[in-house]
């Protein structure tokens, strides 16, 4: 099935089906990463979170989709998401 909706996602992956819309993420994606390690490089502070069971289950299979470690993948999830807030909020330019 091939999807026509802007913003349709995969239920499994939690990622666009729509290629464009899929590259847009993953450079978003990058230019967070480089943004952290520019500013804080190889610093990391040890946090302690929950989740219930059925959320972690799902961010550990996706980390396990991309190869990578799940802290690390929740990891890169915050930093995202903190750039996109701090956009948001005129805190930085994109």
């Amino acid at each position: 099935m091939s999807p026509t909706r802007p913003g349709e996602v995969d239920p499994v992956k939690g990622l666009s089906l729509i290629p464009e819309e899929f590259l847009e993420q993953e450079a978003r994606r990058e230019r967070a990463l480089l943004m952290q390690d520019k500013i804080r490089p190889g610093r990391t502070t040890p946090v302690a979170i929950r989740f219930d069971p059925f959320t972690l289950k799902r961010l550990k299979a996706l980390a396990a989709l991309r190869n990578t470690g799940y802290q690390t993948l929740l990891k890169e999830f915050v930093i995202e998401r903190l750039y996109e807030e701090e956009k948001r909020a005129g805190i930085i330019d994109s």
